[in-house]
C-alpha cells in the first residue's frame, strides 16, 4: 500500500513559509497586509499597491514595506511567485488528501479525528474574546428588523438552515447564498435596520466582497464568523467570531460553525420566548391544515 494518495506529493508553499518565519518581526498593520495577501493570493495578482492599500485600509507604502519585509524585491517579484505557485498548489485538495491518508487505516481514527477537531473548535469558541463577541452579536441581532445570513458552498447550506431556524421561531430572516450575478437579486433584500451574519473561511471572493460593500453602504452591522484570526474583513465588521480551521492541517469540518450559529440563534430566541411559542403554535396549526387536505 502506498504511503500517500495519488497526486499528494509535498509541494513547498514559499510565501506561507516566509510569513510564518517573519511574522514576529511585522508591525500590526504589516501583519494585516501579509494576512490579506495570504488569504487572497489570486486576487493580489490583479491589484496594484494602491488598490491593495485601499482594500486593506492601509497606505500603499505599508503594502510595499510588507512585501519587502517578507523577502521580496517588490510587488512584481511577489506576484511572480504567487502566479507560479497557484498553478501548482491546490490547498483544498491537499488538505482533503492529508485527512484521507490519516483516516483510511480504520474507523476509530475517523471517530477520533472528528471528536478532536470538534473539541478544539468548541474550546476556542468559548475563549473570552469569542464569548464577548457572541454576546455582542446576540445584542445586535436582537435589535435588528431582519436577519440576513451569507454563505457560499457548504456555508450556503448552513445559511439556509439558520434562516429556517430563525423563521420558525418568529424572526424575519433570509439567506444570501447564490453565486455569480444571481446573488445580486438576493442582495436586494438588504435594507437599513437589518443585521447580517457572514460566514467565510478564508479567501475574499467576489460574492462576499459585494455583500460586504452593500451592507456597509446601508450601515448594516456585520457579524463575521471566520476561520482566520486576523481576517482582512474584520475592520468592516461589527463583531468577529473566530472558528479556526483544522489544527492538524487537514480538511475543515462544518459542525463547529453550525454550533456557533445555533448559539446565536438560541441567544436571540431566548430573549423573547413568547414570540417563539406563538410562532411554533402557528406552525403546528399550518401543518394540521395541510395534513387535513390530503
Amino acid at each position: 500500500m502506498p504511503d500517500s494518495l495519488p497526486g499528494t506529493a509535498s509541494r513547498t508553499d514559499v510565501f506561507g513559509e516566509r510569513l510564518r518565519a517573519r511574522r514576529h518581526s511585522l508591525s500590526t498593520r504589516m501583519t494585516l497586509v501579509a494576512d490579506f495577501i495570504d488569504q487572497n493570493r489570486a486576487l493580489v495578482l490583479s491589484r496594484s499597491a494602491v488598490e491593495l492599500a485601499k482594500e486593506i485600509g492601509v497606505s500603499d507604502a505599508t503594502v510595499i514595506r510588507t512585501v519587502q519585509a517578507l523577502g521580496f524585491e517588490g510587488l512584481v517579484d511577489l506576484k511572480s511567485l504567487l502566479s507560479s505557485s497557484l498553478g501548482q498548489l491546490d490547498i483544498t485538495s491537499a488538505k482533503l488528501a492529508k485527512t484521507l491518508n490519516e483516516l483510511r487505516q480504520d474507523a476509530d481514527r475517523a471517530v477520533n479525528y472528528v471528536i478532536d477537531e470538534y473539541r478544539q473548535s468548541i474550546e476556542h469558541l468559548t475563549n473570552k474574546k469569542n464569548l464577548d463577541s457572541l454576546t455582542d452579536a446576540i445584542s445586535v441581532l436582537n435589535s435588528a428588523n431582519r436577519i440576513g445570513v451569507f454563505g457560499i458552498g457548504a456555508s450556503g447550506i448552513l445559511a439556509e438552515y439558520t434562516t429556517r431556524l430563525l423563521a420558525r421561531n418568529g424572526l424575519s430572516a433570509y439567506a444570501l447564498n447564490r453565486t455569480g450575478i444571481s446573488l445580486a437579486e438576493q442582495l436586494l433584500q438588504l435594507a437599513p435596520g437589518d443585521a447580517l451574519i457572514v460566514l467565510i473561511r478564508q479567501n475574499i471572493h467576489r460574492e462576499v466582497a459585494a455583500t460586504m460593500e452593500e451592507a456597509n453602504r446601508l450601515n448594516i452591522p456585520v457579524i463575521l464568523i471566520t476561520g482566520q484570526r486576523r481576517h482582512a474583513l474584520a475592520h468592516q465588521s461589527h463583531s468577529v467570531i473566530v472558528m479556526p480551521r483544522s489544527g492538524t492541517g487537514g480538511t475543515s469540518l462544518h459542525g463547529p460553525t453550525l454550533a456557533c450559529l445555533e448559539i446565536l440563534t438560541l441567544g436571540v430566541v431566548g430573549s423573547n420566548p413568547q414570540r417563539s411559542l406563538n410562532s411554533v403554535e402557528r406552525l403546528i396549526g399550518l401543518r394540521r391544515s395541510i395534513r387535513a387536505r390530503k
